[in-house]
């Protein structure tokens, strides 16, 4: 009888042989596959950052474009009138022409010796929309981000950014 438990236990074993391998393997897919989604997540979100703080910085110069004659000549005077506050102006064409320098010379300044992007991962940047009513600045940009790992049998390749930031330039 002992032999035969012995014997009964040796083939249980035999019969298991080798059924690890599959769970190994899901286990090693399962891993891949998020360490692709968790990798392109943040090449997006890492873009998006990008492409926000180029915004900004671009728009924060661009709003110091003041409207000399407005400003100088602007009514209600803030000694008549104690307790309104008053927007600088911004004269809207110098304001444009100024956004445009600074969005190009940042994008221009990513560049390495060989003119290739760092993370050769983006496109152009379009201007979507570009709004100044003389008191606030509103820009709308959208960039094309390729992803680092693409899924072609899905046909996810890129991703598109699209953002809006704006600026009031108000002082009491």
């Amino acid at each position: 009888m002992l032999i035969n438990g012995v014997m009964r236990v040796r083939t249980q074993l035999e019969d298991e042989y080798g059924s690890i391998s599959p769970l190994i393997m899901g286990y090693f897919i399962i891993a891949m596959s998020l360490t692709f989604l968790i990798s392109n997540i943040a090449s997006v979100y890492i873009a998006r950052r990008d492409l926000i703080n180029l915004t900004e910085g671009a728009l924060s110069r661009a709003v110091q474009e003041l409207d000399e004659i407005a400003y100088y000549y602007q009514v209600p005077i803030p000694e008549i009138f104690p307790g309104q506050s008053r927007a600088v102006p911004i004269n809207c064409s110098d304001a444009g022409r100024t956004f445009s320098q600074e969005v190009a010379l940042i994008a221009k300044s990513k560049l390495d010796l060989y003119g290739r992007s760092f993370n050769q991962v983006n496109s152009d940047i379009e201007l979507k929309s570009f709004i100044c009513d003389g008191k606030s600045l509103r820009v709308s940009l959208q960039q094309v981000h390729q992803l680092p790992f693409k899924l072609r049998v899905f046909g996810i390749t890129e991703f598109t950014n699209q953002i809006e930031v704006s600026m009031e330039s108000i002082y009491r």
